[in-house]
């Protein structure tokens, strides 16, 4: 049998650096694939065509031995050993093949944990559902290696459409199907995301402990002065914090209660408010992402933002009705575009 899955890579429209603080995130699956096809082999070892990169990766699976750092295509294979989904011994020949550019701000990274995840275990006869796929692929990526992010990537990716994501409790709420006027655009500025979810997050808990709280939740945003954290970046990073958490509550008010038909200006204003945090407290954009956001807001979009975690990467135009006017605009700076549709998460494409 030859199988063939694919999954989608992410952007956030709203409450990006929330979800490793336990904060809500609306994030959007988007039409750039990655995709696994393969089959069972004979004797012990995985090899893995990594048709973008130009290279094979081969590997014998074990349970006993230290992973090498960011091996996420091993520690996949042993998540699933462990849970007893795979047997101990395999052998698979697979070709790995990606639309979603590395190190853009589009999730490439998680988006391969969870489609290979999806491979093996349905190429072994399981069928895990999307919460269960999400799960699994936050342990092969984060908890594996002991890194600074969220599950924010992996629910996005598992589920598909717009969601509203929570963490405390965990669930995936689905908000739309759809999104209007949609534009990517990738810097080609390649971003160092560990190290920036580090510091983030250190800073927000630094500021916590300043003003006597243990979540953003419990900040009061009218009785909240940035002036009693006498660490500037700490200060600086609960004030984002509280700020796109409240932005992003607004925003899951406005597409839960009229679905459809939001109201596209609101959503605007939304994410240019969102975008101005990031630049002015968390400080992760760049001079390139700058000038593609004031080409594309000049051109007619009601709302731009960064995208992932910054200091590169990509940001995104929302501008229905206007997307080859803005799509141009931020060629004319540099910027390479995608027209994004809005696409359903992890699944099974072909089996032969």
């Amino acid at each position: 049998m030859v199988l063939k899955v694919s999954a989608p890579g992410r952007i956030v429209l709203f409450g990006e650096h929330q979800d490793y603080l336990g904060l809500p995130v609306i994030p959007a699956a988007i039409d750039l694939l990655i995709e696994v096809s393969g089959q069972k082999a004979q004797g012990s070892t995985i090899s893995i065509l990594l048709d973008d990169l130009g290279f094979v990766e081969s590997f014998t699976p074990t349970l006993e031995t230290q992973l090498p750092k960011r091996a996420y295509l091993q520690s996949s294979v042993r998540i699933l050993q462990r849970e007893g989904i795979i047997p101990n011994k395999i052998a698979i020949n697979a070709q790995i093949q990606s639309e979603i550019p590395i190190q853009a701000g589009l999730s490439s990274s998680s988006a391969l944990v969870v489609v290979w995840l999806k491979f093996l275990s349905e190429l072994y006869e399981y069928s895990l559902s999307p919460m269960e796929l999400t799960n699994l692929a936050y342990q092969a990526e984060v908890v594996e290696f002991n890194e600074p992010g969220g599950m924010q990537d992996h629910m996005a990716i598992a589920h598909g459409y717009v969601n509203y994501e929570e963490f405390d409790p965990i669930r995936c709420t689905r908000l739309l199907d759809s999104f209007p006027g949609l534009l990517i655009g990738d810097s080609r500025e390649k971003k160092d995301t560990l190290s920036t979810l580090a510091m983030i997050k250190q800073g927000v808990n630094t500021g916590l402990e300043k003003v006597g709280s243990t979540s953003v939740k419990d900040v009061d945003p009218s009785k909240y002065d940035p002036k009693n954290i006498d660490d500037d970046y700490a200060r600086s990073c609960l004030t984002a914090a509280i700020q796109n958490f409240n932005l992003t509550k607004k925003a899951y008010t406005e597409f839960s209660t009229n679905h459809k038909n939001f109201d596209q200006q609101l959503i605007g204003g939304l994410i240019n408010s969102h975008h101005n945090s990031l630049r002015d407290q968390l400080h992760i954009s760049t001079p390139k992402i700058e000038r593609m956001i004031n080409a594309a807001n000049a051109a007619g979009a009601l709302g731009c933002k960064i995208t992932g975690s910054g200091n590169g990467g990509c940001m995104i135009a929302f501008c229905p009705g206007k997307e080859k006017e803005v799509k141009q605009a931020i060629e004319l700076v540099g910027g390479e575009v995608h027209i994004a549709k809005v696409v359903s998460g992890a699944k099974v494409t072909d089996v032969k």
